[in-house]
Order: structure tokens, then C-alpha cells, then sequence
């Protein structure tokens, strides 16, 4: 029997509004849409995986380098009728400016994690940065209809450039 990859990607974006100076306020928003792949091997069964809030805006953050926290940012739905299932986490890159590409945020600059009492026990991973490849959050063998909160944390650079910067962020449930 085939298991079904399902991938949210989150299009994190951050407004860098005003001068370019220690004093400006930036804003973040995060969208998210849904692909739905076949998957080459037997893994979960009937894989079905969504993202709440599809848009989140993160609020106004000033460049000092302070890093923010977000706690139950985002909330990731999972449900499978049974088999063993994977959930993992990548992103693109940096957080780069719409508006001029050699402005960034380095991807080490936004990380997540995860501190939850789920039915099917316990599932945490420790605050990290979101890397260009899939990290593993969680496995479980069986069926499973959880919501799972995910912990945001972003540090906006000192006398980063005025702009909207944006990365792609991507969950997958195979």
C-alpha cells in the first residue's frame, strides 16, 4: 500500500518598515499552502497533514538583535490511518528582502520548537534552527489524529535594511 507525502509549505515573510537604522520596527507574516505528492515506498497510511494559522503576522520587531518568541505560532494537523510516520521541517534558505535580494536574514536567525504532551506521548524538539534540510520531529507506528504546536523564535539583525523578507518553510508527513 502506498503512503502519501503531504507538504505545507509557510511562506515566512518579515516587513522591515522606515530608515535603515537601529531604531526601525519590522513586521512578520507567514502564509501557507498545500502540494500533495505519491510516495515511492509504504509509510503512513491515508497521510493527511494541514497548517493553522495559513497566515500569521509575527508583529512589529526592531533590528537590536533581540531574539522573539512565539509561542504556539503555528499548529500542525496530522491524521493517518495507521503505519509508520515521519514529520519533518525544512526551509529554502535565508529571509531575503522582495525588495532587494542582497538584503538577508540569516536562516540561523529563525528557529522553532516543539514542547507537547500529545496522546501518543510526548513529542519535543529542543529550540534549533530551521536548516535547508529536513529535520525529523516526530515518528510514530499506528494511527494518529494529533495537533501539534510549533514555537517560533526571531532575531532580526542589528541595522538590517528596511524591507519585506521572506523564506519558505516546508512540513512534511510521509
Amino acid at each position: 500500500m502506498k503512503g502519501q507525502i503531504m507538504l505545507i509549505t509557510l511562506i515566512m515573510s518579515v516587513f522591515l518598515l522606515g530608515c535603515a537604522s537601529a531604531d526601525v520596527k519590522n513586521n512578520t507574516t507567514v502564509n501557507t499552502t498545500l502540494a500533495n505528492q505519491s510516495a515511492v515506498e509504504p509509510l503512513a497510511i491515508g497521510v493527511s497533514l494541514s497548517v493553522n494559522p495559513t497566515n500569521l503576522n509575527l508583529g512589529t520587531i526592531e533590528p537590536d538583535g533581540i531574539e522573539r518568541e512565539y509561542y504556539t505560532a503555528t499548529n500542525v494537523a496530522i491524521k493517518t490511518g495507521g503505519g509508520r510516520l515521519r514529520v519533518s521541517v525544512r526551509a529554502s534558505g535565508d529571509l531575503i528582502s522582495i525588495n532587494n535580494s542582497s538584503n538577508i536574514i540569516p536562516l540561523s536567525n529563525l528557529k522553532y520548537s516543539i514542547k507537547y504532551d500529545s496522546p501518543y506521548g510526548p513529542i519535543q524538539v529542543p529550540k534549533r534552527s530551521f536548516t535547508t534540510t529536513s529535520y525529523t520531529i516526530w515518528t510514530y507506528v499506528g494511527a494518529v489524529n494529533v495537533v501539534i504546536p510549533i514555537n517560533y523564535y526571531l532575531t532580526v539583525p542589528l541595522y538590517t535594511d528596511p524591507g519585506t523578507y521572506r523564506v519558505i518553510i516546508t512540513y512534511v508527513a510521509v
